[in-house]
């Protein structure tokens, strides 16, 4: 009987969690099973010094590590699947047994040995222990054809499963092991202790169900609590941010009216100097004009970033947006969610220095190397939607396809001769491989109207690299990336 149970437990427990094993897994599974019945025949003779009654829930939970070394799914996975299997094939077990006797009730004889297991002078309780096993097999089998249940278990899968099976398994063992020693007629000091070792296990089990139960709902309010504070700082970031754009909204609009007039007066002056033939007026309001300009030109450049709460970080970007200023590049900068909690819990702060110093200086060096009139860096950090990203926009010399397929094999650029050593990308493949991050290459037709090229790294615990191009045919295919058509 126990190689029976032993058996079908592995075969539920193999197609609860969808899983096919290969044949050297089968035969050592078989072979496990057969060393449990086996202990189990011999731990019913009077020389056995392993009592009965611990036979069968030390092999259930031996079998959990046994099981776990096969599939090498996660721990608490396992446990669960193979607890129910367990019970299951018990429970499949009994049925099997009571059909069968049943059946041949009328063909036993009355004669009864007190000590034997099977009444080895009939041979007709052979044949029943036989019959009981295939039918056990074939139950089993057939329990895994009810449309319900032919996936699997996916519930195994489940956070609070663990906890289920755990009590359950408890409750179990402490409820046969009372109805046992109840129900139990002769005095055996050794089957008592052992009775008493199974109740103890038992109330172990169940309490191990009950703590894990009690520390995750701790972890689910701690986290809860958490999420909703970072709800409610993100709201008020939000406001925040709303207030700032609308104090923007009013000053771009009160500005823009003052420039408005002051223009039409230059242009006003200019007509009545070439009216009256003044040349010498004429280019002092054009200087002025152009000075003028130049002014707005460079208030425009260093118009103030927002700030990412980090010093070092708004530091290096004010650098870019002076040094990008110098080269006539227009910067602009947007922040998203808190950069705090991104380098607290995503990426340490000098990785993302690196990322920052790196593309900013790729960008500046594309718009250079260019000859297109949209001279225009933007520079993306932080939340978006589920990841935290780092996104660099340029409108400068697209990415030659080679490049393209060589990056993160060898140090390669697009532009050596203008200052451009491939350094940049080398580090970068260095640091999306040390945090699992992904790299997104995002290219369209160059013009003059928007950014052509984007550089994302996304933190997104995928580590991909992904090339998004309007020409993806000129892209050698390779394992190492991913083409997409755009």
């Amino acid at each position: 009987m126990m190689m029976g149970v032993m058996l079908c437990s592995f075969y539920i427990f193999a197609k609860s969690i969808q899983y096919t094993p290969v044949l050297n897994y089968k035969c050592i599974a078989f072979a496990w099973c057969l060393f449990w019945a086996v202990l189990y025949a011999y731990s019913a003779t009077e020389v056995s010094l392993l009592p009965l009654t611990l036979i069968r829930p030390l092999a259930c939970f031996v079998s959990i590590g046994f099981a776990y070394f096969l599939v090498k799914e996660k721990f608490e996975t396992v446990i669960s699947a193979y607890l129910i299997s367990f019970g299951i094939s018990f429970v499949l077990n009994f049925v099997a047994a009571a059909i069968i006797a049943f059946v041949f009730m009328f063909f036993l004889g009355n004669e009864y040995y007190d000590s034997a297991l099977i009444d080895h002078n009939q041979s007709i309780y052979l044949l029943l222990y036989t019959l009981t096993f295939l039918l056990h097999l074939f139950l089993s089998f057939l329990f895994f054809r009810i449309r319900r249940f032919k996936k699997g278990f996916p519930f195994v899968f489940k956070r609070y499963t663990i906890v289920v099976s755990l009590v359950f398994a408890g409750i179990v063992l402490i409820f046969v092991t009372w109805v046992n020693m109840i129900t139990k007629l002769e005095d055996d000091y050794l089957e008592s202790r052992s009775f008493l070792f199974v109740y103890l296990i038992g109330v172990l089990i169940a309490g191990i169900g009950i703590y894990i139960l009690i520390r995750r709902l701790i972890k689910a309010s701690q986290k809860k609590r958490v999420q909703q504070q970072t709800e409610e700082y993100y709201k008020s970031l939000l406001r925040e941010s709303e207030e700032k754009h609308a104090q923007k909204d009013e000053l771009i609009k009160f500005m823009s009216s003052k420039i408005h007039n002051f223009t039409d007066r230059i242009k006003a002056m200019e007509r009545a100097a070439e009216e009256y033939g003044d040349n010498v007026l004429l280019k002092d309001i054009q200087s002025l004009n152009k000075d003028w300009q130049d002014g707005l030109s460079g208030y425009r450049s260093l118009k103030p970033l927002p700030s990412t709460k980090i010093s070092t970080i708004d530091n290096l970007f004010l650098h870019y947006a002076k040094q990008f200023a110098d080269d006539n590049i227009n910067f602009s900068l947007i922040v998203n969610g808190s950069i705090k909690y991104m380098i607290d819990n995503i990426i340490d702060t000098g990785s993302l220095e690196t990322l920052i110093v790196n593309h900013l200086n790729d960008a500046q060096i594309a718009i250079n190397s260019s000859e297109n009139s949209f001279r225009s860096i933007m520079a993306v950090i932080g939340l978006n939607e589920n990841h935290y990203e780092f996104t660099v926009f340029d409108g400068g010399i697209p990415f030659e396809a080679d490049t393209l397929s060589r990056l993160g094999t060898e140090r390669v650029t697009t532009h050596a001769e203008t200052g451009g050593s491939g350094i940049g990308f080398e580090t970068t493949f260095e640091i999306i491989r040390k945090y699992n991050a992904s790299l997104i290459i995002n290219e369209k037709e160059p013009s003059t109207a928007y950014h052509s090229k984007s550089i994302f790294i996304r933190f997104d615990n995928m580590n991909q690299y992904i090339i998004e191009t309007y020409r993806p045919l000129d892209i050698v295919p390779s394992d190492r990336y991913i083409v997409k058509s755009l």
